[in-house]
């Protein structure tokens, strides 16, 4: 039996589904998977961690004891996990983390990792930055002391010239197209790991009929979705306000975290008006999402500082919903040559919020349709099973 390692020490998030689907395939390619997390960061019920840890040749690692948690480990300690656990493929899950590690192998043989090396990364943001060599002087001088973690040197030098990594995933398209040396792989939304299981909850189809009583109760307004845990990179608070000030209704499907006094203010006027549908649960029936992502025409993601992709987004446009977006960053490159909906700039989000819902939805469609098919699971499983094989 081969031993594959995948490294991830965070666990927050989107990197449970990584975790899952990447677990998945490695198994039908024969591999005992070990996986190393910091188990401190564990939820206390996490559907997708609980399946993996039924498997008898699924072993975990703690990174908790380790600098910083794991995501700082040094190279020499990284290479006893490998040896000791007979790691013959390594794949790092959220590689952006450990770019000093890759590093360390420069100039030095003896520090090459051990086995095969993959890693996927996220957020090399810097390339939507405007950069200037010659004006940016600062950031020449800030590069004696930092080239090791820097993502630009590494992206753009160090990783194509001393080849530090077997394979480099990079989920963002636009950016495989401009770097040699790279692969293209699909962002693994929830869906895909959803399809590995098909996991029914019974239970939880209860909200269908409790979202539908709250549709029709509220017939002819606007419906505006959040989709997950609240966060205010992602938007919750500004939908929250979008919501009011537009005679709009609020549905969050997801569990509901600590708020702030300003949001609570507003789901207080929302709910007293009967304008706010929250389930307060972590909702993993398929057709349950389904009907909360289909009860939406359009969906608006007004993400904050945000220039990496959006499982949400993609999921959306899975059930062929339109989205509106900022026009930075991936999301926004991908709406406007994809045809997915709409995006704006910061001074025109009220003007592109009234025309995206007075666009029909399937003005979108065909080439929505279009689109998610060069996001389909069935892409991205052929694209990981023959760079993994090999």
């Amino acid at each position: 039996m081969k031993n594959a390692l995948l490294y991830s020490p965070g666990l927050a998030g989107h990197r449970q589904v990584y975790i899952f689907v990447l677990a998945n395939i490695l198994r039908k390619l024969s591999y005992s998977v070990y996986i190393a997390s910091n188990f401190a960061e564990k939820p206390k019920s996490s559907f997708y961690l609980d399946k993996l840890e039924t498997d008898p040749e699924i072993f975990w690692i703690d990174t908790n004891f380790m600098d910083g948690n794991g995501v700082s480990i040094k190279n020499e300690d990284f290479k006893v996990i490998q040896k000791s656990n007979n790691i013959s493929l390594t794949v790092f899950v959220e590689a952006d983390n450990h770019i000093s590690l890759f590093d360390s192998q420069i100039l030095n043989r003896n520090n090459r990792l051990l086995g095969k090396n993959m890693g996927i990364f996220l957020r090399p943001f810097y390339f939507y930055e405007n950069f200037n060599l010659l004006k940016d002087r600062w950031y020449i001088n800030k590069l004696i002391s930092t080239w090791r973690t820097d993502s630009r040197i590494f992206h753009e030098i160090l990783n194509p010239a001393f080849d530090l990594l077997d394979k480099s995933f990079y989920i963002d398209e636009y950016f495989t197209e401009k770097h040699k040396k790279t692969v293209w792989l699909p962002d693994m939304f929830q869906q895909y790991a959803d399809r590995l299981v098909s996991e029914e909850n019974l239970e939880q189809r209860i909200w269908i009929e409790k979202l539908n009583d709250f549709k029709n109760l509220n017939e002819g307004r606007k419906l505006l979705l959040y989709f997950g845990t609240p966060q205010q990179r992602r938007g919750y608070s500004q939908l929250l306000e979008l919501a009011l000030r537009n005679d709009a209704c609020f549905i969050h499907c997801g569990l509901r975290n600590e708020s702030s006094e300003s949001d609570d203010a507003i789901r207080a006027l929302l709910e007293k008006e009967n304008r706010l549908f929250e389930t307060n649960e972590y909702i993993i029936d398929p057709l349950c999402i389904e009907y909360f992502f289909k009860s939406v025409s359009h969906l608006v993601l007004p993400y904050i500082n945000f220039m990496g992709s959006s499982g949400v987004m993609l999921q959306a446009l899975s059930y062929n919903i339109p989205v509106l977006v900022p026009e930075q960053g991936i999301i926004g490159y991908r709406v406007n040559k994809h045809n997915l909906g709409l995006t704006y700039s910061p001074g025109s989000f009220d003007v592109q919020f009234q025309r995206f819902f007075n666009t029909p939805a399937d003005t979108f469609s065909e080439s929505i349709n279009k689109y998610m098919h060069f996001q389909s699971a069935d892409h991205l499983e052929s694209i990981l099973m023959k760079a993994l094989a090999s």
